[in-house]
């Protein structure tokens, strides 16, 4: 099973030269993937998202220039808040620059207050979202483009790059979120399932969902990529042991559990007080952990 992080970026997280050891220590302890979140504009006093965070646009293309084999992704970019034309040439760039390592994790979003800051339409997320999802695919997809949607037309243009040339196909995208729509939207429009703070027999339910969804699409299930918290409940579970919890035996046993339920990528989302907190947790993880999940 691949190994991403979600590495934090607020607060003492905000530091270029942390940012940078996070990137490179994680990438020569042999994480596969980093992955970045998304909010521009919160409310006075919000108190579960940051009021100072990086633009996550910014911070991979930063990134892409400070590693040079993890893959970067987005865990995920809200594709209301951004002009869908803008988001296809702005990731195509930074997958040139990092020589096609990137992944397009997307979702729809919930915060209302910040869809109004962005003129975005919060009522209309999620069908605002698969018309974006399909003018990314048609700019990155054909030489010369054409789309006629309720929100976006253009007629014969061309925009390039569409991905680095390392690649033999366009980026990949991973829908995330847990609900039914999410598992359609993934099997309808996206390349892969990124679900969040899935106990394994929850998530086994949720790939089986996913694999039929994609079957009465006619098209082929892609990887299923799980953000996790350690820490998280486990429903039904003998003992108070949370997920990632315990000794390593223990943990490696929640991975094994993770990759029988059909898990192909586990992209950790620790809390940490400092890079050095957050390295240790990841470092034990990767040494101690996984290779007993083998």
């Amino acid at each position: 099973m691949r190994i991403g992080v979600a590495i934090p970026q607020s607060g003492r997280y905000l530091v270029p030269d942390v940012q940078q050891r996070l990137a490179t220590e994680l990438e020569a302890l042999g994480v596969d993937s980093l992955w970045v979140s998304d909010h521009v504009i919160v409310p006075e006093g919000e108190r579960y998202i940051p009021e100072v965070m990086h633009e996550p646009l910014a911070l991979l293309a930063w990134l892409a220039g400070r590693t040079s084999t993890i893959t970067l992704g987005t865990s995920v970019l809200i594709l209301p808040y951004r002009d869908p034309v803008f988001t296809a040439k702005f990731l195509a760039s930074v997958d040139v620059l990092a020589e096609g390592r990137l992944v397009l994790g997307v979702g729809v979003g919930w915060m209302v207050r910040e869809f109004e800051a962005l003129s975005a339409d919060h009522d209309q997320r999620g069908a605002v979202s698969d018309e974006y999802l399909r003018v990314i695919r048609n700019l990155w997809e054909t030489d010369t483009s054409s789309f006629e949607g309720r929100w976006k037309r253009y007629r014969d243009m061309r925009l390039f790059p569409k991905r680095a040339a390392q690649r033999t196909a366009p980026i990949p995208i991973v829908v995330g979120g847990n609900s039914p729509r999410s598992i359609r939207r993934a099997a309808e429009l996206g390349d892969g399932w990124h679900p969040i703070n899935q106990a394994p027999a929850d998530l086994a339910e949720g790939v089986a969902r996913y694999r039929a969804a994609c079957g009465r699409a006619g098209r082929p299930a892609g990887p299923v990529l799980l953000r996790q918290s350690p820490g998280a409940r486990r429903p039904d579970a003998p003992d108070d042991r949370p997920l990632l919890g315990g000794t390593a035996d223990e943990q490696a046993d929640d991975v094994r559990a993770w990759a029988a339920a059909g898990c192909d990528e586990l992209v950790l989302s620790p809390t940490a007080r400092s890079a050095d907190e957050l390295l240790d947790v990841v470092g034990r993880f990767v040494t101690e952990v996984r290779p007993l999940a083998r």
